[in-house]
């Protein structure tokens, strides 16, 4: 699929639903969906979640990554992917259908670290790994929710969480090791994590070398595993599915952290330090009022009314 220019997107659409009316809930209904790239083309993305659940979307769009959430806001698709953390949800009055059939695996994030850097600096593993754990759901919905809503610099969200929870000072020593290039991928939640590591660590006086917003999945794991960053926040389910190459999602976050650590430890000498509470899994989203009005709160209810128009 064609990734377009938000502006070219909103205008195709616009002209599409202007044809084929997707909310006034006639049986002709057409069910455009928005996602970003590698959402439509990775293994626990759209292709397998619409076999899981037998269903088909009319149409599918490839939007930039986070513009899903305008588009479904604004009306211009009755459906998009999202994720579970995003402020934006709540905020906008979308809901998340519930999975009921358990399609998305658990997605908790943690530092990952090359072996080789942290045998030559091994407090790097005290450093991030003290960050994972304090980190809970409600923390990073709002966290994301002060950067996607309110507009703040996702840099200063960041600190200002780091020295509320007394994991870094006010003020920054001057580097005397490293340098260590942190790595993240382009989305807030993920600039917020890189920011917090790049924080920490200079807090602890090293020299950091600031590559956060790398261009997805693909491109943060292959500079995190060719040196070119090292370190990096990556998410369980992803480095299972994707990374890893496993085909069967694991639903438990303990055990995925456990098996997906120990196989990236083994095949690649990459540590995993500890992993933060939240689980920011895939979501399908629609807006809240159209789903009600509906019946649909699960992606089986989804499923079904597409399939009996």
């Amino acid at each position: 699929m064609r990734k377009y220019h938000w502006l070219a997107i909103a205008l195709v659409v616009a002209l599409t639903l202007a044809l084929v009316g997707c909310g006034g809930g006639a049986a002709d209904e057409e069910w455009v969906f928005a996602t970003d790239h590698e959402f439509s083309v990775r293994p626990d993305g759209l292709p397998d979640l619409q076999n899981v659940y037998g269903f088909q979307f009319d149409d599918v769009i490839t939007m930039d990554l986070g513009v899903t959430y305008g588009a479904l806001k604004e009306g211009q698709v009755p459906a998009a992917m999202g994720f579970a953390t995003d402020g934006r949800i709540k905020a906008f009055g979308l809901v998340n259908l519930v999975d009921d059939k358990q399609f998305f695996p658990v997605y908790n994030p943690a530092p990952v670290v090359r072996a080789e850097v942290l045998g030559e600096y091994p407090e790097i593993e005290e450093i991030l790994g003290a960050i994972g754990p304090r980190l809970d759901t409600d923390t990073m919905i709002e966290l994301n929710g002060l950067v996607d809503i309110e507009g703040q610099d996702h840099k200063q969200v960041a600190k200002d969480w780091l020295l509320s929870q007394n994991l870094i000072d006010p003020e920054a020593p001057e580097g005397t090791k490293g340098p260590i290039k942190v790595g993240s991928k382009e989305f807030t939640e993920q600039l917020i994590l890189g920011a917090m590591s790049v924080f920490a660590l200079e807090n602890a006086g090293f020299t950091v070398v600031d590559q956060t917003g790398l261009q997805g999945t693909e491109v943060a794991r292959s500079a995190l595993e060719e040196g070119e960053i090292d370190t990096y926040w990556e998410y369980t389910g992803t480095a299972w599915l994707v990374a890893l190459g496993h085909e069967e999602p694991i639903t438990d976050s303990e055990e995925a952290f456990q098996k997906v650590s120990a196989e990236d430890l083994e095949k690649n000498e990459l540590v995993w330090l500890d992993y933060a509470q939240f689980d920011n899994t895939y979501t399908i989203m629609m807006r809240q009022a159209d789903a009600e009005a509906k019946g649909i709160t699960s992606i089986s209810d989804l499923a079904r009314v597409i399939n009996e128009r």
